[in-house]
């Protein structure tokens, strides 16, 4: 594994709240889930240099288009073939500061059951935060294990 792709999945998974989260209310769930499908079915499409166009401003100073691209396909190319995804969750999160290397704000992950054309199951969470614009993309991880 590339030294660059650690520290990509890192920061934009949000998997983990820190101490300096709170899980919070916010928008609609369905809004977010929403946002996911569209979100994936980009990176389906292989379009994740639209995603990189419309992602947080944060992630764009972080990861430059081409980086963000190439790992987006890098970690979707893990998955296979789709043939259906259920949301399992929707989690939000605001951070208080920017202690953690994150921008202080609303975050969002929402994390899908992908079922693949082989009958294997899959994971893939992707991650939000909410910008003055609505919730803009800050990333995208598949794995096998939940």
């Amino acid at each position: 594994m590339k030294p660059f792709l650690p520290r990509f999945l890192a920061t934009c998974t949000l998997a983990l709240a820190g101490s300096c989260a709170l899980a919070q209310d916010g928008n609609s769930a369905d809004e977010l889930v929403q946002a996911g499908l569209s979100s994936l079915k980009q990176i389906d499409e292989n379009r994740a240099g639209e995603i990189w166009d419309t992602a947080s401003a944060f992630v764009k100073t972080r990861f430059p288009k081409a980086e963000f691209v190439a790992n987006t396909q890098r970690s979707r190319q893990t998955v296979g073939v789709v043939a259906r995804r259920d949301w399992a969750s929707v989690t939000r999160i605001r951070y208080l500061d920017d202690s953690t290397g994150i921008p202080a704000g609303l975050y969002a992950n929402v994390d899908f059951a992908t079922r693949l054309t082989n009958d294997k199951t899959v994971f893939e969470k992707v991650s939000f935060r909410l910008e003055p614009q609505g919730w803009r993309l800050t990333g995208y991880v598949p794995r096998e294990n939940q």
